[in-house]
This record gives structure tokens, sequence and C-alpha cells, in this order.
């Protein structure tokens, strides 16, 4: 099992990779002079803080532009680009006042490098001191970047968005190489077919189906392969209300259905389609969309409802989402686990949507799509001033979650975010997804970096 992950501060001379290193590290690990080429070695020191999701190795490298390359300084140079080799992310510091030939070399590297070109870049561009020295990141932008965070080490201006870029692009440390490809959980009330439909992927029967509801107490965790792919299907106890009889036992059910829900890639909520959607059926969506998870509404013993009619699926559907119209924007398929009727395209669009899920949108790639929409001055003022993002970036997938810089929240109703996000998902292909928009007002994201800088942190 691979061990932490390495993030690895790369750059030329005297562009604050070292400051950048403390005020991570919030400790003077480094050397930090105004006088090129102090940091000789590849320094390493173990991050764990609550600001980020995992612990993991930050490095700190000399500036890799050393000139009159002896003996010595060859060494240097060749231990430091073995080291970013060995690493899982690359925070690459420029700055904001200087930039020169050799960061154009070295983005070129980064990209053309046989092993480089497929480890995460995070383009850092430091010494960003004033709110107005943000607009001024074209020459940046021009070098070809994806990934741009502008900031101020010494001051640890702009870091909340700097931990959420990390925390985003970090590899999942928790999947090993034998994990599956994508776990799938089926949630549901009792006797929703759930048991079945495992039984039906697995081609054996792993789970106890019976008419009696609660049969399956426990999450079920079974593997196996589909188009070459190891995929995990989690059966989860069926969801109710509480009882009297029995009362601790269905506590536990459900809390092992939620921590099921917490695993799972994609959720498949199964419903009977003789019953319809009922109000629990609603809530357990709830639970689901709270999570932010990838979720297929299936609707199971299709078999049983009898109309054979062409448009019988259709009005079944349109009354689904009149009930929940926010299914509107969900996969939702018809099935028949028993008669094994659309199962396996069941499964196909779960790994379509997992695979949605994963993608991760390059901060240049969004703010392309901003620059369309604000040119097209399709939302009208209000009170008196219009409504303006100055950035947008993904800071999660699972949520799919991206973050809005904006000059006032209160000036983006629901109905403006509703645009925002239909807007997204035709651009960047997102649909079925959860979206969430997170506004932060640039005044609160100051203030937020001022607690920070002043607030004490305890390591987990």
């Amino acid at each position: 099992m691979k061990g932490l992950p390495i993030v690895t501060i790369v750059g030329r001379q005297n562009v604050g990779k070292s400051t950048l290193f403390n005020a991570l590290l919030r400790a003077q690990s480094a050397i930090t002079e105004n006088t090129p080429g102090v940091t000789r070695d590849v320094l390493q020191k173990l991050v764990e803080r609550s600001e980020f999701k995992s612990s993991f190795y930050l490095c700190d490298t000399p500036g890799l532009d050393i000139e009159n390359l002896d003996e010595i300084n060859t060494e240097i140079i060749e231990i430091a680009f073995e080291h970013l080799r060995r690493s899982d992310l690359i925070i690459h510091v420029m700055d904001h006042k200087d930039l020169r030939p050799y960061d154009h070399k070295l983005v070129s590297l980064l990209k053309k490098d046989e092993v480089l070109k497929d480890i995460p870049v995070l383009s850092v561009v430091n010494k960003v001191d004033t709110e107005l020295d943000e607009y001024d990141l074209e020459p940046f932008y021009k070098l070809g970047l994806n990934e741009i965070v502008p900031i101020a080490a010494a001051g640890r201006r702009n870091f909340a968005l700097l931990y959420d870029k990390i925390n985003f692009l970090l590899p999942n440390t928790n999947k090993t190489v034998d994990s599956p490809y994508c776990r799938i959980a089926i949630i549901g009330k009792p006797n929703s077919g759930k048991s079945s439909l495992l039984n039906t992927f697995l081609g054996y029967k792993r789970a106890v189906v019976s008419e009696v509801p609660g049969t399956t107490r426990d999450s079920v965790h079974s593997q196996f392969m589909f188009q070459e792919k190891k995929i995990e299907i989690i059966d989860t106890a069926g969801i109710r209300r509480k009882s009297k009889a029995g009362e601790s036992l269905e506590f536990y059910s459900y809390k092992r259905t939620l921590f099921a829900l917490g695993e799972a890639d994609v959720v498949i909520l199964l419903i009977d389609a003789v019953k319809g959607l009922g109000e629990f059926d609603k809530k357990i969506f709830g639970e689901i969309q709270e999570l932010g998870k990838p979720m297929i509404l299936a609707v199971n013993k299709w078999d049983a409802i009898g109309d054979k009619e062409t448009n019988s699926w259709k009005a079944y559907k349109e009354k689904l989402e009149s009930r929940l119209p926010i299914l509107k924007e969900r996969p939702i398929t018809s099935l028949s686990a028993t008669q094994k009727l659309r199962t396996f395209k069941l499964l196909e669009m779960a790994i379509e949507l997992f695979e949605k899920s994963q993608k991760k949108l390059t901060t240049r790639a969004l703010n392309d799509w901003l620059s369309n929409w604000s040119g097209k001055n399709r939302v009208q003022k209000a009170s008196n001033r219009p409504p303006k993002v100055f950035y947008a970036t993904q800071v999660s997938q699972i949520p799919f979650k991206l973050l809005f810089f904006v000059n006032d929240s209160k000036l983006f109703p629901s109905n403006i975010l509703a645009f925002f996000r239909k807007s997204l998902v035709s651009e960047f292909g997102l649909e079925g997804l959860s979206l969430e928009i997170e506004l932060r007002n640039r005044n609160e994201s100051k203030e937020k970096e001022g607690r920070d800088d002043t607030s004490p942190r305890n390591p987990r």
C-alpha cells in the first residue's frame, strides 16, 4: 500500500518557496532570505493539520535556475527533479512582480517530462499583495496554466483558497491498488427488491430474498467484474421509521446504512413500482442529497405494473417528477430485478455517473466559461449593482462543489444560481450530478484568512 502523499514546492530562486513552505507548516523550518540559492537540499516535513483532508509530506526544493552548473550544483538539480518525479502534487511558485524566461521553461518541463506530465500541478502566483494585483494575472494565463491561485505567502493572503485547492488535488489515499473501481450502494425501503438486485448483479444468490420486510439487517459488501472493472455493490438494510418492536436493532441497521452511504461513490435509490414514491422515499432522497452523492432513482418491479402501453413509463416518470421536482435533474430508470430487465443498463448508468463525478474542472476552463457568461450580460442588475463573480474554482468532487468569489452574495438569488447550474451542466457534461455552488464574498474571505492567521489550530 502506498504511503502518505508527497506535495513538493518547486520554482526558480527567490520566488518565495521557503516562505510558503513555512507558512503551510506554521513553523520556521526553512531558511528564508532575499539572497537566491539559500535552499540547497530537499526539505521534507510531515503535515498533520485540520485544514487538510489527509496527512502528507510537504517538501521544499532548491531554486532550479542555478547558473554556472558545477558538479555540486548539477547534483542538486538532479536530486530535486528525481524528488519531483516521486511527488503526488507539485506546487509551482512564481513571482507576481517578476516573471522570467525560466518560469516559461519550467512550465514546459513539467508538461513534457514523461513522468512529471502525469502529476497534478498547482500554479501559485506569490506576492499578490492587493486585490488590484489579482486583476493582473494575464501573463501567467498566457503560459497555458490551468490552475492558478494568487497568494501572498508572507501575509498568508488567500490561504483559504490555497487549502481548498491542495485538498482538491491531493490523491485519494483511502484506495489501494486492490480497491474497486467504483462502489455502488443500493438504498431503499424494506422489500423494495434490494437483495434481488444484488443477486442479479452477481449472478448467484449472495443475499437472502424474502417477502418479510427487514430480512437484510446489515450492509452486505460484494465485488464482481463488469466491463473489465472491479465493482463493489453494497446492499443495505431497508431504511424505515423506528417501531416499538426491535427499536435497538432498527437503530443500528439505520446507522450502518448511513455509513454505507458515506462509503459509496454512487447510490441507487430503489423504489417499488407498485407502491410508488412515498414520503419516506423522499426523506431517504434528502439524506443522499445532503451528502452530495451521485444518485440514480431506480423503479423496480416494473413488470408488475401491467400497463404495456408505449407511453406508460413516460407518464409514470412525469408523475415522479411532479412529486419531487428535483428528480428532473437526476437519472431515472425502470427495471425488474427478478426478470433481469434493464439491470445491466442500470450498472452502466451508475458507472457513467461515477465517471462524471470524478471530473476535475480546471480553474482556467471555469473562468473562460465565466468570462463568456459575463460578456453576455444575461443577469439583470439588482439593488442598483450588478452581481459580479471575480473568480471560480472547483474544490471537491463528491459533492461536486464549485467556489465563486463574488462582490455580494445577496445579489445572487436562487434563479441566478439555477441559471449557473444549468449552464455549467451543459458546458461541462455534468448531467445527473448534484452540483453545489458556494458563494464567498471578498470581504468574508479576507476575514476568514485573518482569523486563520491568528487562531491556533491543533493537529489531528
